[in-house]
């Protein structure tokens, strides 16, 4: 967990596979946010382990980075 003035922050990790592109991925979980009225904090790619890209998103509230991991996880 980062901390950052006074509020804790959640971290998930997620790997998606498939044929989708990194940037495709990318737009289909900034969608989800977006119809879910989540806001992250920090979306990113990690690296590309054995076909499988694994990205970091960094969340204001546990419930959802909860939902976003058990959506994309």
């Amino acid at each position: 967990m980062i901390t950052d003035w006074g509020s804790t922050l959640k971290t998930v990790v997620v790997a998606r596979g498939g044929n989708l592109s990194v940037a495709d991925h990318l737009a289909e979980m900034r969608t989800w946010l977006a119809a879910q009225n989540i806001e992250v904090r920090d979306l990113s790619m990690l690296h590309v382990m054995n076909f499988r890209v694994v990205f970091r998103a960094t969340f204001d509230r546990d419930d959802e980075a909860n939902r976003f991991v058990a959506h994309f996880d």
